[in-house]
């Protein structure tokens, strides 16, 4: 069937089963990052957002942020030596991820994606994630093509809280992790160090020396201040072993240094004005060895990311206007090669009777890529508060990092046009949706697929696809349901873009039993294709995980991923983990 012709019959399925219920449930806003751009639950209304609290990721029983994405709908993760995002199926640099205002998209990577950069999040130091799917440029500027990853870090609660966290599990897995924080009307410090390793596996199923590839990493971070104004300092290292995909040794290891301090400030000017105030800048440095040899990297790969922006809400009657400015820089230390981006941003956002409107603009000033306006139109309207229709069109704008650009100085920046339609029901038997989204690229990145890894423009690329949702209670059982069909295409090519399901089905099952609570997690994906067109089989997952609260300040939890043991693939000649259990104890004081 045509992709049109899905698009037609989902949406009348959708619509025949919406319009049953007759409830009258008002729309909830989901805010988008309240903290760093706006406070108004508008673009929530129109933008396909999803909103994760502390208590819903520790639900999880992830050990890392990256285990955390791989349980979420929409969010394709490639779990490799070198973690990958693509959302919507869009490539790996088309999402951008933040951390408090502050870029994790590092200058050092060779394909502008966040990659490592997973890593150092610490995910117990995690108050809020906000993942917003499609296009979010205008507002937070290059790399948010298909989404943007948006995550608020606690501070201190009222009083003193301390909480240590322990886990244990196959391959050799420990996890360690401590908090700590001192809150009051007048201010917070807080405190969070957290260390995960594993054994790993043997990952190339093709290597007969059973050698595993472990991995480590430790993040600390210290972060104080009042509820106007705060500042964080946090360090990170990580380990990777890894097998080399070109037929040499197998014995080698990245390793992954890095430092950030993060400044945010608000002042109320007025009832009507606000301003607020964020300064970032991180520091990272990569080396690899390989057969215990330093190979590369070190003061040659020391890059450092400055982001100053200052951001305007002004309250003009019903309306609200974001006003803002940013420069960013991303520095080889080393050689003193840099690229700056100064942009200036307005968005405005309006409430017409029941119709939600907002719409914005973006003016880019590239060191390398020159002068380019983006915008976007975005508009919702609800019928009898239980039916929400919402439709987007913006254009984005993602420019080469200096990495890509050491290797092709003539590197062009990708421009993209995207489009989005939604369909939303409140029920009384709970919530459903869908959306439909067509995704235009230019001059779209790739590279040679070398160890050179020189990027060029290839041309265009073509994402589009149909997510469904569906939210509801029975009988006691929370049942959280998704499909993501998509199909993603360069250049009119007839086959699927490399390791991008076409198909992608999770359904999520939790029931709360007196003191445990316990969730059921099924994965599917259907095949894949990967370089050289290599068909990857698709494959279903089982992950089970249970908490058992012990006592007011004590709670046990059992977790089992891939509890079927399912042997997949999602990368050719590259194993993956088996099923894996996993013990763990949190304690708070």
């Amino acid at each position: 069937m045509k992709f049109t012709q899905l698009c037609v019959a989902a949406a009348v399925s959708a619509l025949t089963f919406s319009t049953a219920s007759n409830a009258v449930l008002g729309p909830i806003p989901i805010y988008l990052n309240t903290e760093y751009r706006t406070e108004s639950p508008v673009i929530g209304s129109i933008a396909s957002t999803l909103s994760f609290n502390a208590d819903d990721i520790k639900a999880t029983g992830a050990n890392s942020f990256i285990e955390f994405l791989e349980t979420v709908p929409s969010v394709e993760m490639w779990t490799g030596n070198v973690p990958t995002i693509f959302m919507r199926g869009g490539p790996s640099n088309h999402t951008l991820v933040i951390v408090d205002g502050a870029r994790m998209n590092p200058p050092n990577s060779t394909n502008g994606a966040v990659e490592y950069g997973l890593t150092d999040i610490i995910l117990n130091d995690i108050e809020k994630i906000e993942i917003v799917k499609g296009s979010g440029s205008v507002l937070y500027g290059s790399s948010a093509t298909s989404g943007v990853i948006a995550i608020t870090t606690k501070k201190g609660a009222e009083g003193k809280h301390t909480t240590v966290s322990t886990k244990f599990g196959t391959n050799n897995a420990k996890t360690y992790a401590l908090s700590a924080s001192s809150g009051s009307k007048n201010g917070f410090v807080r405190f969070t160090h957290n260390n995960h390793s594993t054994d790993g596996i043997n990952a190339r199923s093709d290597d007969s020396t059973n050698e595993k590839d472990a991995s480590s990493s430790h993040s600390t971070q210290i972060k104080f201040g009042t509820k106007k104004f705060d500042i964080s300092y946090s360090k990170n290292g990580n380990r990777i072993e890894y097998d080399d995909q070109f037929g040499g040794s197998n014995d080698q290891y990245l390793t992954r240094d890095s430092s950030k301090i993060s400044i945010n400030a608000q002042k109320k000017n007025s009832d009507t004005w606000k301003t607020k105030f964020h300064f970032s800048q991180i520091d990272a440095v990569r080396k690899a060895y390989k057969d215990g040899i330093f190979a590369w990297g070190g003061d040659g790969d020391d890059f450092r990311n400055t982001t100053i922006t200052a951001i305007n809400d002004i309250n003009i009657g019903n309306a609200l206007l974001n006003i803002g400015l940013s420069q960013s820089e991303d520095k080889n230390i080393k050689s003193s090669s840099k690229i700056t981006s100064k942009d200036l941003y307005a968005n405005w956002q309006q409430t017409f009777n029941n119709i939600n409107i907002n719409t914005g603009v973006r003016y880019i000033n590239h060191s390398k890529a020159g002068n380019e306006i983006i915008y976007n139109l975005g508009a919702s309207k609800h019928f009898e508060n239980t039916l929400k229709l919402t439709g987007i069109y913006g254009t984005s704008f993602n420019t080469p990092t200096l990495g890509q650009l050491a290797g092709n100085s003539n590197l062009r920046p990708e421009t993209s046009k995207n489009i989005e339609l939604g369909l939303e029901k409140q029920h009384t038997w709970g919530f459903s949706s869908i959306k439909i989204y067509n995704n235009s690229s230019n001059n779209a990145f790739r590279s040679d697929g070398t160890t050179s890894w020189v990027y060029e423009n290839v041309g265009k690329l073509k994402t589009k696809g149909i997510e469904l949702s569906l939210n509801t209670n029975i009988a006691g059982y929370d049942i959280d349901f998704g499909h993501n069909y998509n199909t993603s295409k360069e250049n009119d090519r007839v086959l699927q873009s490399i390791r991008r399901p076409k198909n992608t089905t999770h359904l999520t099952i939790g029931k709360q039993y007196g003191k445990f609570n316990s969730k059921t997690q099924v994965i599917k994906k259907s095949s894949s294709l990967d370089n050289g067109d290599i068909r990857l089989d698709g494959y279903t997952l089982i992950n089970l995980s249970t908490n058992y609260d012990i006592s007011d300040r004590a709670i046990v939890a059992l977790r089992i991923k891939n509890a079927a043991n399912k042997k997949y693939s999602v990368a050719n000649k590259y194993n993956q983990l088996g099923r894996m259990i996993e013990l763990g104890l949190d304690f708070n004081f």
